[in-house]
């Protein structure tokens, strides 16, 4: 003979209704946490592309000219800050180095830099090895942001982005500071 609790039991799973919600229940929070976290990771994908913009940018600017100035300085600095907004500026950084080679293309130095809401980038000179010949120079032009997700930085944290954009002077073979 079953008891009533059974019989309550038997009636509650051979309902489709009940399973349905159930199942509902159990999948809706994974799948909105899965869409948070999806809107976080395009978010930093576009920023990331941004950021990779605004070096490429800022260092086209500056290759144009054969000495710069504190006025090219701005504008490439303002044109690399606007590549990247709407994005909130507080976390960006700019570092703007002009590099030469003296004793061959192993042997860069730093000649000028500008540095701007970053430390400056050490990696500058070992990027630029092998990139000029004898009293040849390069600039290279460093953009960092730290990305905080809004959905899911609990989770990863913050995630900090650098991209570096080494060119040549288009009129001359280094490209000097006044």
């Amino acid at each position: 003979m079953l008891r009533k609790w059974q019989i309550y039991l038997k009636l509650w799973l051979g309902n489709e209704r009940g399973s349905a919600a159930l199942e509902a229940a159990l999948v809706f929070p994974v799948m909105v946490a899965m869409l948070f976290g999806i809107v976080d990771i395009g978010k930093g994908l576009i920023l990331n592309k941004k950021i990779l913009s605004a070096s490429q940018m800022a260092s086209d600017l500056l290759a144009r000219n054969d000495i710069v100035t504190d006025g090219d300085i701005d504008e490439a600095v303002a044109a690399a800050r606007m590549a990247v907004s709407p994005y909130d500026l507080t976390s960006f950084g700019i570092d703007i180095v002009g590099v030469r080679f003296t004793g061959g293309a192993a042997n860069p130095s730093v000649e000028w830099r500008d540095t701007f809401g970053m430390g400056p980038n050490d990696e500058v000179l070992v990027g630029s090895n092998g990139l000029g010949d004898e009293d040849e120079g390069i600039i290279a032009v460093t953009v960092s942001y730290t990305y905080t997700p809004p959905y899911s930085s609990f989770a990863a944290g913050d995630i900090y982005m650098e991209e570096i954009a080494y060119v040549r002077g288009r009129g001359s073979s280094f490209i000097g500071r006044e």
